[in-house]
């Protein structure tokens, strides 16, 4: 058997035999807790298909579990229910029978009011969606340890016993039936739907109404307004709420956090006119059950678009924060937060559906080794990265090393670390091997070293050679943006073609760029040095003594300066002298130097 256009019913007892089940439409509980429940879903998806889809499918759903002709017996509780329902609209009109099953003398009802109790009962499982399990109730006259049977789980008033040899609805569900329907059902609407005309009170397919149809895209056009209007102004208020507190943040981020409230704002009206519409139990069933999964899917979405809007106000704060720490830690814990939300939002979306949601955690925790084993290297990385922020080796925006791989670190990730090389293309280096491999932080110096030897030719004099090694140092004296407390400038070695001069110093810079410039200024100033002290710089030379008659030929000479001369010089280069230009030699205004310079890049690299 299958089930009957009312929702299922749920027996106190072992269940009785029957033929493969199909999926509960939705368990709500009227006794105890209210009217059911209404969760939520996505600001993005249409709400008027997802819900047109929805019902719709519930006007075309085949209607299983009636005998092809409705029977009259009450013999065992499958029966009775048969009985009740098969024989009231849609799926026949015998009211005469189908008030057959029920123990009205024992409720004290007259016979000319027993039909309308019959309908009335039926419409309040109709509006409300609630089905009855036929294959799930009883189909023996005596069942074991079974002594009452619902007929529907929220209505525990309602329900079936054995009488006199019959299953029949219980004398107190019968009395409780005014009631209850006074609870579910809106009197103004009923006396609404009985002044229209016949016209619209017609019904021309599928027992559907020509008032239904149209109430039904009204109240889609009212749904879709309203998230529309309530989605305009929940981004235009939350944006000035957000300035007023004094934080920025992006307006289209705004307008997809408030999407979702409008969708929320068009579940709640949905759901509020749907049961007004009077459609069956498995049509308002299908309605419900969409609009709660709309529901909860909006819900999601707003946790994931808030996970969104609280990141990038945060974010605007870290730019104006001198440390790069929380640069970084707020895109990690955005994505962490973002897999937490769509996580429980899987589990919020089933549980609306009325998936067991319970067997389907047991299930995956069976898989649990198995699927640790499989992802032992991304539970590596992941807690790389927590030894990455613990340790804080770099930052983002440092120019590093790592592995071999050199650039300036643009993301630390929840898997690996993004490297931006100085030939623009991107590295990932997982975390669990920056974790476990040498770090070189170029981003940490504060002082860039510059090392080099220069060559001077074999006749240059001692006095020459003292002067130009001291005028290095006047020169070196005279630049600020050169360390002070640690330089060196030594005649060192007397090489194949040269008179080596060891040159070693700092610079303070920021950049790369930056360092350039001032090594510029620095080997100029050398340069002219040089010049003004007569000295020359060598380059690997040979000389040929040929034995033979030449014509002679004056040769070029040097004048040879004096000590005196040879002091003054250098304290021409030292700070304050006359030559010394320790911020570099131009011959336009600015030197053609680059507008914004923050390049960064090795030696190697040009």
């Amino acid at each position: 058997m299958g089930r009957m256009r009312t929702r299922s019913a749920r027996q106190e007892a072992p269940r009785g035999d029957g033929d493969a089940r199909d999926a509960r439409a939705s368990e709500l509980a009227l006794a105890g807790e209210g009217r059911p429940r209404r969760c939520a879903r996505s600001g993005s998806s249409p709400l008027g298909l997802v819900l047109a889809l929805g019902l719709l499918a519930g006007l075309f759903w085949p209607q299983r579990g009636l005998a092809q002709e409705p029977i009259v017996d009450c013999t065992t509780p499958r029966r009775a229910v048969l009985t009740f329902l098969g024989n009231l609209p849609p799926n026949a009109d015998r009211p005469s029978d189908a008030i057959r099953c029920f123990d009205w003398e024992g409720a004290g009802i007259p016979a000319g009011d027993r039909v309308d109790l019959a309908v009335r009962l039926k419409s309040v499982l109709d509006l409300e969606g609630w089905w009855v399990k036929v294959d799930e109730m009883p189909d023996i006259p005596e069942p074991e340890g079974i002594e009452r049977v619902l007929l529907a789980d929220p209505l525990e008033e309602v329900f079936f016993v054995r009488i006199d040899g019959e299953w029949k609805v219980a004398a107190e569900g019968i009395r409780a039936i005014p009631r209850i329907h006074a609870e579910h059902v809106n009197e103004a609407v009923e006396h609404f739907v009985e002044a229209l005309p016949a016209g619209l009170r017609a019904k021309p397919f599928l027992d559907v109404a020509w008032w239904q149809l149209l109430a039904f895209l009204l109240t889609i056009l009212a749904s879709l307004a309203a998230r529309l209007l309530v989605a305009a102004f929940v981004a235009k208020q939350g944006g000035r709420l957000i300035r007023s507190q004094g934080e920025r943040a992006d307006a289209s981020i705004v307008a997809k956090a408030a999407a979702p409230i409008g969708t929320l704002a068009a579940s709640g009206l949905a759901w509020y006119l749907l049961p007004m519409l009077r459609f069956s139990a498995l049509f308002n069933s299908i309605g419900n059950v969409a609009i709660r999964v709309l529901a909860a899917s909006a819900g999601v979405m707003l946790a994931y678009r808030l996970v969104d809007l609280t990141s990038d106000v945060f974010a605007r704060r870290a730019e104006s924060t001198d440390t790069k720490l929380d640069d970084q830690i707020i895109p990690l814990i955005r994505k962490t937060v973002k897999v937490f939300v769509v996580g429980l939002g899987i589990i919020f979306v089933l549980q609306n559906m009325d998936i067991d949601v319970g067997s389907l955690i047991a299930g995956a925790s069976l898989g649990g080794l198995a699927f640790t084993l499989a992802a032992r290297d991304t539970v590596a990385n992941l807690f790389g990265s927590v030894s990455i922020f613990a340790d804080q080796p770099f930052q983002v925006g440092d120019w590093v090393v790592i592995d071999g791989n050199e650039g300036v670190v643009i993301e630390v990730g929840m898997r690996s670390t993004r490297i931006r090389t100085f030939y623009d293309s991107v590295i990932s280096v997982p975390n669990s091997k920056v974790a476990n491999c040498s770090v070189d932080n170029y981003g940490l110096r504060k002082y860039r070293r510059c090392s080099i030897t220069l060559g001077l030719t074999y006749d240059t004099s001692p006095d020459q050679m003292q002067a130009f090694c001291e005028g290095i140092r006047a020169i070196l004296r005279a630049n600020e943006s050169v360390r002070q407390d640690n330089f060196e400038v030594h005649f060192r070695n007397f090489s194949a073609s040269s008179l080596e001069v060891m040159l070693y110093f700092f610079f303070e810079a920021e950049s790369w760029s930056e360092e350039l410039r001032n090594r510029h200024n620095v080997f100029l100033e050398i340069l002219r040095l040089a010049r003004a002290l007569g000295v020359s710089f060598a380059f690997p030379t040979q000389t040929l003594h040929i034995d033979s008659v030449a014509q002679p030929a004056p040769l070029s000479v040097r004048p040879e300066l004096s000590r005196e001369q040879l002091e003054a010089k250098v304290r021409a280069f030292g700070p304050g002298g006359e030559l010394a230009r320790p911020e570099g030699r131009q011959l336009t205004a600015d030197g053609f130097a680059p507008s914004a310079i923050e390049a960064l890049g090795s030696d190697a690299e040009g």
